[in-house]
């Protein structure tokens, strides 16, 4: 069997046939319809990746010292993604999966193509399958640690989603104007988010409903809003529920 590195060798080899990312998009799809299933059974709240913007779900079992992955999601790039990662990960040892770094997205330009929300989300996953390899390892070096930083980003990002924009039915993450959320473990939030519009007649009423819903967050101690327009928000930021919410789909 191939090591992780061989594995993500060969990935960058088969991305780099592809000059523009709507045919990586496609091959993505692809890779995503080959993917080992999830069984339906498993499909609950036990098995969801919190962060993404999509409903992913990973399961892990483990046998003769290696882990075997299956995950299904319900939108179509996501599940792309997460079949991406199997791909490297599944059938290797705990072991292998904790000390394996990255780098090979940033080679194939992966992160840097995906929107904030989508990149938060590939965070997640990733920090998932290590959280498996972490608990079913055969003798872990710790104690498993509180990922408290990551808990209060989920709700953090649940709160998010009950601030809507003004003139639009969605919430601000769906519609993609939160660029970027950092939640550390000392309950401080930093968050950098955009408008619709850089000259919104009601954009101090908007950044102080962002900060108001995260103050209210338990565990958060204090919160700081950044309104940034740079990049400049357009529609691909919005996620598959935004748009099928607004019949863009």
């Amino acid at each position: 069997m191939k090591t992780i590195q061989e594995l993500q060798a060969d990935i960058v080899d088969e991305f780099s046939v592809f000059t523009d990312w709507m045919d990586k998009y496609e091959y993505l799809i692809e890779l995503g319809k080959g993917m080992p299933l999830i069984d339906e059974k498993d499909k609950t709240d036990d098995h969801l990746i919190r962060g993404c913007q999509s409903r992913v779900w990973l399961s892990c079992r483990k046998e003769d010292g290696r882990l075997h992955f299956a995950a299904d999601s319900d939108a179509i790039i996501t599940k792309g993604i997460i079949s991406l990662l199997l791909k490297v990960y599944d059938g290797q040892t705990p072991e292998d999966i904790l000390a394996a770094d990255e780098g090979f997205l940033e080679q194939i330009g992966l992160k840097e193509n995906l929107s904030p929300t989508r990149a938060n989300g590939l965070v997640s996953m990733i920090q998932t399958i290590k959280d498996y390899a972490a608990n079913l390892r055969e003798k872990p070096a710790e104690a498993p640690r509180a990922d408290a930083s990551r808990d209060l980003q989920d709700d953090v990002i649940a709160a998010l989603r009950n601030v809507y924009d003004p003139e639009i039915p969605v919430n601000v993450y769906e519609l993609g104007l939160i660029y970027e959320i950092q939640a550390e473990p000392d309950g401080q939030v930093f968050i950098k988010m955009t408008l619709t519009a850089p000259n919104c007649p009601i954009a101090d009423e908007v950044v102080a409903q962002v900060q108001e819903a995260v103050a209210d967050v338990p565990g958060v101690k204090d919160v700081q809003v950044e309104l940034v327009f740079e990049p400049e928000w357009t529609v691909d930021r919005m996620s598959e529920e935004a748009k099928l919410e607004l019949g863009m789909l």
